[in-house]
C-alpha cells in the first residue's frame, strides 16, 4: 500500500510539470537513488547548480530532480530553493557590472575623442575666422586703393582732356591768325 501511494504521488507530481530549482547555498549536497537516506549516494551537486524539479515526496521530505545530463535522482527538499543562490546572483551582477564598465569605458573613450575633435575644430574655426577678418580688411583696403586710383585716373584724364581742349582752343584761335598773315604777305 505504501508503494502504491508513493507511486501515485510521483505520477501526480510529474503531471504538474518540471520546475527550475537551484541547489541551496550549502557547499555540496548529496544525491541519492531514492527518496530516503537508506538509498545509496549516487553523486553530489554544488551550491548554485541548476536542476529540474520533477516531483516531491512530502512524507520523506525528498524531491525527485533531473540533472543537466538528463539523469533523474533524489535530493532532500530542504536543499532546494526556487530563487538563485546569493553567490550565483553575485556572480551575475559582477559579470553585468564588468560589461557595463567595458561599455562605459568605450563610451568614455569615444566622448574623449569627440571632445578632442571638437577642440581641434574650435581652434581651426578661430584661425579661419581670423583669416576671414584679415581678408575682409585687405578687401576693404584694396577697395579704397582702387577708389583712390580710379579717382586719380579720372582726374588725370580730365586734366589731360582739359589740356588738349585748351591746346586745341589756342591752336584754333592762333592758327587762323597766322594763316591770314601769311596770305596778306602775298605768298600765295
Amino acid at each position: 500500500m505504501r508503494y502504491l501511494i508513493l507511486s501515485l504521488l510521483i505520477l501526480v507530481t510529474q503531471a504538474i510539470g518540471a520546475e527550475t530549482r537551484y541547489i541551496s547555498d550549502g557547499l555540496e549536497v548529496f544525491l541519492r537513488s531514492g527518496p530516503t537516506n537508506q538509498y545509496r549516494i549516487v553523486g553530489t551537486l554544488s551550491a548554485g547548480d541548476k536542476i529540474e524539479l520533477l516531483g516531491e515526496d512530502a512524507e520523506n521530505a525528498a524531491s525527485r530532480i533531473r540533472l543537466n545530463s538528463g539523469r533523474e535522482v533524489w535530493i532532500d527538499t530542504k536543499h532546494l530553493m526556487s530563487d538563485k543562490p546569493k553567490h550565483v546572483l553575485l556572480d551575475e551582477v559582477r559579470k553585468e557590472l564588468q560589461q557595463l564598465q567595458r561599455s562605459t569605458d568605450t563610451e568614455l573613450r569615444t566622448l574623449r575623442s569627440d571632445l578632442m575633435t571638437a577642440r581641434e575644430l574650435a581652434g581651426a574655426s578661430e584661425k579661419l575666422q581670423g583669416k576671414v577678418l584679415d581678408l575682409e580688411y585687405r578687401i576693404e583696403l584694396l577697395s579704397q586703393q582702387n577708389q583712390v586710383l580710379s579717382d586719380s585716373s579720372r582726374d588725370r584724364l580730365l586734366t589731360a582732356g582739359g589740356i588738349v581742349a585748351l591746346f586745341g582752343l589756342i591752336l584754333g584761335l592762333v592758327l587762323p591768325k597766322i594763316l591770314q598773315r601769311k596770305r596778306s604777305d602775298g605768298w600765295r
